[in-house]
């Protein structure tokens, strides 16, 4: 049935627009597959989307062909990648570097240490303990002399030592090492090993060397050695490590200190790692034991007093032999008349050699060649200490340490020495060393685990004990030597008493003193030795710099004649005339001993004499012709030719403080202050 007032369009609008979106529908489907598919665009291409990754592909070949071939060049890239690193290197340079162009500037105050923060809190990390490597095998050389009374009468442990007047004669020995540096610095850097991690390089960057502890062993009469004693340090004058472990064991002391002390330890290092001995104002000039050992290896164990006497010798005898050539140049008519020569002269005054008179020159060449070899004689005496003219000892040089030392950990040859001042005269001793150096790990108890913690409690750490030295015979106070000795059988009237003639030697104001006896089977060795004549102890003038009117420190202030002058009243008392020189021993007998001569069949004999002492058991057998070969007959008998010539004490020489010599918080002149370190600015230790 017909609507009435609706029109087509109006009843079936609904229809039409379905029909439309389906044909809107199906249009589009038909273009998909018939008229152009889907494509995907990839870079600059479009393409079907089963091949989309086909760019890629293609992309991934071409980096895998170059980086498999042969001939790739990476020069481009790595000269761009030099130049990057060089512009970085500049910026860097820059910045962490000098703002100053100069090489130095002022130090206006005590450095400021930057610390590495976060190393300090890692309280869960456990550090590799470092211990530094042994010295080198100890050089000791043994030393005798007159200690400056100065040193003395501010010197309680020294006055103990010496005894209570003078002259204050003593014995001493020097140990001289080597350390390498470097090696312990590497070994810092390298120490990390499994779990344990190496010390942050603050920590150990300003470590230094603060001594070196002797260790000594006495030779025992069964040939055994004894037990260890420690040395640290002159008398009264305590080493710096030694005064660091106290002040740490008293609570006194801090990780800015201990680092105050290992600067000024390597400002002077001369002091600390090469002390000087014990001033003397008599006897032998100190030397390290390097250079006394040279020495006397130069000179085959023999003195130089007797080097130069043999030199003096020949001197003379090359100027006798001189003499007659030229006398016998001028019997054979060689010599010019002087009114009539006036023509130019040869080197030294001589006159040249005619050329026409064939006699004379080969008597001229001999005296030309005489005359060489007395100049090299001459230059070899003054070598030896000795004035060629006169035979006399030239002015005493006294050693000077002007070596330039470096960081400790910067120098692989680091040489340092110790004295020690106790040993006993006439025995014999072998020393090894250690080390001393600050601890890296003082004062950081807070950063480090519990089970490390006792690391940080002591402010010092010694190196491994170095080897055993050679064993050292300190020079003895009294020795003998048998000079010659008869039996008694061998007299032209009859059996005799046996006797035995004996040099005995006493040390005495910085010299061995000379007495001869001749004993009997019985008698003692006892004599008188004879003194230099005017020759005066020391006397100390008072000083209003000093406490109680003694002498300033460091310095002698002896009153008294110098070589070669004389009078009254110029200084102190005068020594005694002769001095007693005695031993407890005495001459047991005296015995004949066939000996096999370098001829066959032929035979000799010896004179040997037995002594024994007073106390104790044994008997000590000398040979007449052996006895006074060996190298300490040698070096007393050169120290008593040397002590009859003495005149007054020389001036003391003290290079720089003496350790101990002042309070060790005193500043120097010289350093700024450092700011509560135990040193201040230097002395001490």
């Amino acid at each position: 049935m017909k609507l009435k007032g609706v029109g087509f369009f109006e009843a079936n609008i609904e229809k039409l627009l379905l029909g439309l979106m389906v044909a809107v529908a199906a249009g589009v489907v038909v273009m998909q597959f018939a008229v152009q598919p889907n494509m995907v665009r990839v870079g600059n291409q479009t393409l079907l989307p089963e091949r989309a990754f086909d760019p890629v592909e293609q992309r991934a070949r071409e980096r895998d062909a170059q980086m498999s071939a042969a001939n790739l060049d990476l020069g481009d890239k790595i000269a761009n990648a030099r130049e990057q690193e060089r512009v970085l290197a500049g910026i860097e340079q820059r910045v962490m570097g000098s703002v100053s162009p100069r090489p130095e500037i002022l130090a206006l105050g005590r450095p400021v240490e930057i610390e590495n923060t976060a190393g300090d809190q890692a309280t869960d990390v456990q550090y590799a303990v470092v211990i530094p490597q042994a010295p080198t095998r100890p050089v000791v050389a043994a030393y005798a002399g007159t200690i400056d009374p100065a040193v003395v009468a501010g010197n309680e442990a020294l006055a103990m030592l010496v005894g209570p007047t003078q002259p204050y004669d003593l014995a001493s020995v020097t140990v001289e090492v080597m350390f390498d540096g470097t090696q312990l610095e590497e070994r810092f850097r390298s120490s990390a090993s499994g779990d344990l991690r190496a010390m942050p390089f603050n920590w150990w960057r300003s470590v230094e060397a603060l001594g070196l502890q002797l260790e000594r062993q006495e030779l025992l009469p069964d040939g055994r050695w004894s037990n260890d004693t420690i040395i640290d340090g002159l008398p009264g004058e305590q080493s710096l490590y030694a005064m660091l472990l106290e002040d740490a064991a008293q609570g006194g002391l801090t990780r800015e200190q201990l680092a105050d002390d290992a600067r000024q330890a390597y400002a002077d290092a001369r002091l600390f790692r090469r002390p000087m001995p014990l001033p003397t104002i008599a006897g032998q000039l100190w030397k390290p034991p390097a250079e006394a050992l040279a020495e006397r290896k130069a000179t085959g164990g023999a003195d130089q007093r007797q080097q130069a006497e043999r030199a003096l010798q020949q001197r003379a005898a090359l100027l006798r032999e001189i003499e007659r050539d030229r006398q016998q140049l001028g019997d054979t008519g060689g010599q010019r008349d002087p009114g009539r020569d006036t023509g130019p002269r040869g080197p030294g005054g001589r006159e040249p050699p005619p050329s026409d008179d064939r006699r004379t020159a080969p008597l001229r060449r001999m005296i030309e060649e005489k005359e060489r070899r007395l100049a090299q004689l001459d230059q070899d005496i003054l070598g030896l200490g000795y004035d060629p003219q006169t035979g006399e000892a030239l002015a005493v040089t006294f050693f000077e340490d002007t070596g330039t030392d470096s960081r400790l950990l910067e120098a692989s040859q680091v040489r340092l020495w110790a004295h020690d001042a106790t040993a006993e005269p006439g025995k014999t001793y072998r020393y090894r060393t250690r080390l001393a150096i600050n601890n890296p790990f003082f004062g950081r108890e807070p950063v480090l685990v519990e089970s490390q913690r006792a690391l940080a409690s002591k402010p010092v750490v010694f190196s491994e004990p170095s080897a055993w030295s050679d064993a050292t015979v300190v020079s003895p106070k009294v020795t003998f030597f048998l000079a010659s000795a008869n039996d008694g059988r061998s007299g032209g009237l009859g059996p005799t008493e046996p006797t035995a003639t004996v040099e005995i030697f006493t040390f005495y104001y910085g010299y061995y003193r000379r007495s001869t006896a001749t004993l009997r089977p019985g008698d003692m060795l006892s004599t008188m030795a004879d003194m230099p004549d005017g020759l005066r102890l020391p006397a100390l003038a008072a000083s209003p710099d000093g406490p109680d009117g003694r002498p300033g420190e460091g310095e002698s202030r002896i009153v008294g004649t110098r070589p070669g002058e004389t009078g009254e009243g110029q200084g102190g008392e005068l020594v005694p005339a002769r001095i007693r020189a005695a031993m407890d021993m005495f001459l047991v007998d005296v015995t004949v001993e066939p000996t096999t001569g370098e001829g066959l069949g032929e035979r000799t004999s010896r004179a040997v004499a037995y002594f024994a002492p007073t106390a104790g058991t044994g008997l000590y057998r000398r040979v007449v012709g052996e006895d006074r070969q060996g190298l300490l007959y040698q070096m007393v008998s050169s120290s008593a030719d040397e002590g009859q010539r003495q005149g007054q004490p020389r001036a003391s020489i003290q290079v720089g403080p003496t350790p101990g010599s002042r309070d060790r918080r005193e500043p120097t002149e010289t350093s700024a202050p450092t700011g509560g370190g135990k040193l201040g600015g230097g002395g001490g230790g």
